[in-house]
């Protein structure tokens, strides 16, 4: 996987697009398990789309996974800023203004597959880590780290909190990815797509313990214009409040607003409904786990 990565990343952009453009409808038909949890969290969060068009984003999000390969090949072996002409910022003078400030900056994103495009292009104005979850093979959570240390500072395991505190502290740029399902020790409950989902707490005390500013970004790909769109919202006011659900809650409802502007490239792999409140039936069922599949990289 690395020697594949590292070639992709060395390859024209077009040619590695051409590349893995079959490797979408390869995954969906061998990952039978990655599809079946994908189909049913579009099944989930986007009910107002009709069958034929839930199976057309199914098929779009796969394609969108496959693209995603050899964006993260670009950010980790491409050669320096060889992507810039590609990206579009919007709201960048946001981020600009809210950096260095006392305690610090969080930037928050969601699992899109642009998501190292994202990363990547942030990096090239604002140093930074990431807060992230480590891969268990040793050789990809080598090279992940080290590809990513081309456009951050570090990064940072999620276990390592107060490290992050510590880093935000030091007027540091933290970018944190809280869309994952990680059971509910660390989680309310609440709505995303309409649905109760178990959404980590980090949010919410990353900022009410080092007083950091938060900002929303968000990258994707226009496929018409073939540019990424790197999108900043302005730093989020009363925020956090003495309430985590709201927080909570408000952070959901603009991620999903973003999510909603290109769904085909939110990682609908995932099983993000995975824990219930209690009393609540599993809206997966038994042949849809995530054991025995490779691991994707990931900010958090």
């Amino acid at each position: 996987m690395v020697a594949i990565l590292w070639f992709l990343g060395r390859l024209p952009r077009r040619l590695g697009r051409l590349l893995v453009a079959p490797v979408g409808p390869l995954m969906m038909r061998l990952l039978g398990s990655r599809r079946r949890i994908a189909q049913r969290n579009i099944q989930i969060a986007l009910p107002e789309l009709s069958p034929p068009e839930q199976d057309q984003l199914l098929r779009r999000s796969f394609a969108s996974l496959a693209r995603m390969i050899a964006e993260t090949a670009w950010c980790w072996a491409g050669r320096p800023h060889e992507l810039d002409h590609l990206v579009e910022y919007r709201g960048l003078d946001h981020a600009l203004a809210a950096h260095g400030q006392p305690g610090g900056l969080l930037i928050v994103t969601a699992h899109v597959t642009c998501l190292e495009i994202g990363a990547r292009a942030l990096g090239e104005y604002l140093a930074g880590r990431g807060l992230y979850r480590p891969l268990s093979n040793p050789v990809m959570e080598w090279y992940q780290n080290r590809g990513r240390s081309r456009y951050a500072e570090g990064m940072i395991a999620k276990s390592e909190l107060r490290s992050a505190i510590r880093y935000l502290r030091d007027t540091g740029m933290l970018w944190y990815a809280p869309d994952q399902d990680f059971g509910p020790k660390q989680s309310l409950f609440a709505p995303f797509f309409g649905v109760e989902t178990a959404t980590l707490l980090a949010t919410h005390r990353l900022p009410r313990i080092s007083g950091c500013k938060v900002i929303i970004m968000m990258p994707r790909y226009d496929v018409s214009k073939n540019r990424y769109i790197v999108e900043f919202s302005p730093p989020l006011e009363n925020f956090p409040t003495q309430d985590p659900l709201a927080d909570l809650t408000r952070i959901n409802k603009l991620l999903e607003t973003e999510v909603r502007k290109a769904p085909d490239q939110y990682w609908w792999v995932h099983r993000r409904f995975k824990t219930r409140p209690p009393g609540e039936a599993d809206l997966y069922g038994a042949d849809s786990r995530d054991a025995g599949v490779a691991e994707l990289p990931e900010a958090e």
